[in-house]
């Protein structure tokens, strides 16, 4: 993947690396956005990450190991304070689970959302995603690379007319992706699913402003 040399103008993104340099989907990641012009740095660093343009979150692997790094690097306390402003946070991988009241083990979540998420009968490898109606993030139905052991099969959050219903985008019967304002997340890796992900990638810049 070529790297585009960022204007001094674009979006500052920090990628936030909870896995001390071992989570390779955290690298892949910020080269996938430098690739888009993007300013994209690694950052253990919460205060950055949270005055940041763009704040991504990401983690592959076991997701109820994930959620406790995230934890531990507060990646929770981040994500709330930035959402709190409503300031652009992306999501990505293994980290969706966080987003959830559960772990797939029971353990506690970010609580985002409502509910939690269950370990599959089958992992999902790649899959095809099929868009949300008035989807911002994806375009009709396109393939994705997953490497999920554990998903939500249900949403328990109940529609209210005084918010706008977050959007979700299905592989099946597992949520794929989740645009909730200014927090989208996906199950999926974007930087490991060719033109789609980039698509996702560009998708998400252009909310940055």
């Amino acid at each position: 993947m070529s790297e585009t040399t960022p204007s001094p103008t674009a979006p500052a993104v920090a990628v936030f690396d909870t896995f001390s340099g071992t989570d390779p989907a955290v690298a892949a990641l910020r080269d996938a956005l430098r690739a888009e012009g993007v300013n994209a740095e690694v950052t253990s660093d919460p205060a950055s990450a949270v005055a940041a343009d763009g704040l991504v979150v990401a983690a592959s692997g076991d997701a109820a190991e994930a959620l406790r790094a995230l934890r531990t690097a507060q990646a929770d306390r981040v994500v709330g304070q930035r959402l709190a402003g409503s300031r652009p946070v992306l999501v990505v991988g293994a980290a969706m689970d966080a987003l959830f009241e559960r772990g797939a083990d029971g353990a506690a979540g970010f609580g985002e959302w409502p509910g939690g998420v269950e370990k599959l009968e089958a992992p999902v490898e790649r899959a095809e995603v099929v868009a949300a109606d008035g989807s911002l993030m994806l375009d009709g139905a396109q393939e994705f690379e997953f490497n999920a052991a554990t998903g939500a099969r249900d949403f328990e959050l109940k529609e209210d007319e005084f918010i706008a219903y977050p959007k979700l985008s299905w592989a099946g019967e597992v949520l794929a992706a989740v645009e909730n304002g200014p927090l989208w997340a996906t199950r999926f890796h974007p930087e490991a699913s060719g033109a789609a992900g980039t698509g996702v990638l560009r998708n998400w810049i252009s909310q940055l402003g």
